[in-house]
Formats: C-alpha cells, structure tokens, sequence
C-alpha cells in the first residue's frame, strides 16, 4: 500500500513538473483578412501585412525585410475545375509540387506529419525542418483535401521565433473558411 502511495505522489509530482516545463506560448490576437476574390475567410496576427502574387497569398510581420529568417505564412488556394476525384488528384499534383519547389529549397526536410481538419475538411499536416546557422528553420506545411480546390498553406521561420508563433499558426489554420473556388470551364464548342 505505501508503495502505491508513493507512486502517486511520484506521478503528481512528475506530472506538475512537466507542467511547469511546457511553453506557454501565447496566441498572438487575430484580425481578419478576407481575400479579395472573395474565396476564403482567413485572419492574420494584428500588425501584419499581406500581399498577393498570383495563386498566393502571403501574411507577414510588419517589420518583414524578406530575410529567410523572418517568419511568413503562405496560403495557396488554386481551383482544379472538377469534383471528380480521379481528375482532381491528376490536377492538384503538379500544382502542389509547383507551390513547394517555388517555396522550399530542398534542404527542408519533413520531420514529423499527422492529419488535422482545415475547415472541416482532412488535411495532412506536415511538420518542416532544416540547419540554419547555428539554429534551425522551422515550419509546417498543411494540405487540405477540398473538392475542386487546392489549399495550401505553408509557414516558417527561425526555431525560437517559429516555436512561440505555432499556437498562432494554429489558430490562423482554425479561422480558414473557403467561401469559393470553383471556376466553371466554360462549355466546348
């Protein structure tokens, strides 16, 4: 019996311990930043700015100078024109691996993955990693299985910058909404 009791108080002690240990990060306060074709619904960190350069939509801090160290997140939302599956898996391959090459070097590497849900819908989420310095960058990469859309959305950042802004990051993945993407092929003549 007093060895039981000795494990719980162990276990208690080791569990407040841990506590103690884990980052508590905090959740940056988020605005909205509605996409101006009206597809999606998305927020960003109040304070940041945001751009777009085709098919991407680009949120970063204010004092952003383009530095790969910076923090950035991209979200890449580019209709397939179909709800077939087949048609939709041949369409959204080269477009996802376009939208990585464009954004990643290849000493990315990915370092853990899991699924989660954007909007509902499964995502695959990615979990990036690379030397830097004497530091990492890190990031993530989140795929969304929408029908007749690809949604992407990618950040990073330095490892200490990158580890407090991931609840954020999070939360910004939570706010995301697609409100339209599909475009209708006009019909053949």
């Amino acid at each position: 019996m007093k060895l039981l009791y000795q494990g719980w108080i162990f276990c208690i002690v080791l569990i407040l311990s841990l506590t103690a240990c884990s980052g508590t990060s905090e959740i940056l306060p988020l605005v909205s930043a509605p996409d101006p074709q009206g597809r999606f619904e998305f927020s960003m960190p109040e304070g940041w700015q945001s751009r777009i350069e085709g098919d991407v939509s680009i949120y970063t801090p204010s004092d952003y100078d383009g530095s790969e160290e910076d923090l950035r997140v991209l979200l890449y939302l580019s209709p397939t024109n179909t709800f077939n599956t087949a048609e939709h898996l041949d369409a959204a391959e080269p477009l996802i691996q376009d939208f990585l090459s464009s954004h990643l070097d290849n000493a990315y590497e990915v370092i853990d993955q899991g699924e989660i849900r954007v909007d509902k819908y499964p995502a695959l989420k990615l979990e990036i990693a690379k030397p830097h310095q004497d530091s990492y960058m890190l990031g993530q990469v989140v795929i969304a299985a929408m029908p007749g859309v690809v949604v992407m959305l990618l950040g990073t950042g330095i490892q200490a910058d990158w580890e407090a802004f991931d609840p954020t990051f999070r939360a910004m993945l939570s706010d995301f909404h697609l409100i339209s993407a599909f475009t209708p092929t006009p019909p053949q003549s």
